[in-house]
């Protein structure tokens, strides 16, 4: 007897209620660097840093939380929340907590995915077909969690297919978010600096990555039509 499976709804829709309450609760703690970004002016700028690092471990958590869940839910993006967690906690402190949010959000639809009903074309998609007969498959899952226009649940869903190991699956997606949780830090931190040469640096990397991985899948594509 198969077992029952929800709508996949039922699990995005309290994704999206838990992403409007977190916004709202970082909204209410920002009020004042909120005010004072609506009048900011050059000799504000370092003052206005100071104030948003200065907020404590509770809004860090509420932006890992935030990070994660926008991660875990298909087709929405969490760049730009990356980016504004590098701006507020500095390029290291940022990257720990863009790389924590999206291993947590990553594993947590991993472990949903077999609850969840999927449509044939879902599992039809050709990014997946290509993920799940990729000649070395821990290296092809890696650097599909590297892709950020790549949705992470059709990587998630090929190790689930696969049935790869917990440990290789978490070791996979720790490096393969590791490149864009970084660059989304550094970025947030740069743009507020106005360090406009290493956020240049930084989306000529991004570029390269698509690049790279563009170049990879139509190698893969060619091979496979020989």
């Amino acid at each position: 007897m198969e077992k029952h499976r929800l709508n996949k709804y039922w699990l995005i829709g309290p994704g999206v209620i838990a992403i409007i309450l977190l916004v709202l609760a970082l909204v209410h703690d920002f009020m004042p660097e909120i005010r004072l970004l609506m009048d900011l002016t050059p000799a504000h700028r370092a003052e206005l840093l100071t104030m948003i690092r200065s907020n404590g471990i509770r809004d860090l958590i509420f932006m890992l939380l935030l990070v994660g869940v926008m991660n875990a839910i298909p087709g929405l993006s969490n760049a730009v929340i990356c980016v504004f967690v590098g701006l507020c906690y500095g390029p290291w402190i940022g990257l720990l907590v863009n790389w924590a949010g999206n291993i947590l959000g990553n594993c947590a639809v991993a472990a949903l995915l077999s609850h969840v009903k999927l449509s044939h074309k879902f599992k039809q998609n050709k990014i997946l077909d290509s993920l799940t007969h990729h000649r070395h498959p821990a290296l092809g899952l890696t650097v599909g969690y590297m892709v950020p226009i790549l949705p992470s649940v059709l990587v998630n869903y090929a190790c689930a297919t696969m049935k790869i190991p917990r440990k290789n699956f978490i070791l996979m997606v720790a490096v393969g978010m590791f490149p864009t949780s970084a660059l989304y830090a550094f970025g947030g931190d740069a743009l507020f600096k106005g360090n406009y040469t290493r956020l240049l640096v930084i989306v000529v990397l991004i570029v390269i990555i698509l690049l790279l991985t563009r170049f990879v899948h139509q190698r893969r594509v060619e091979a496979a039509t020989k």
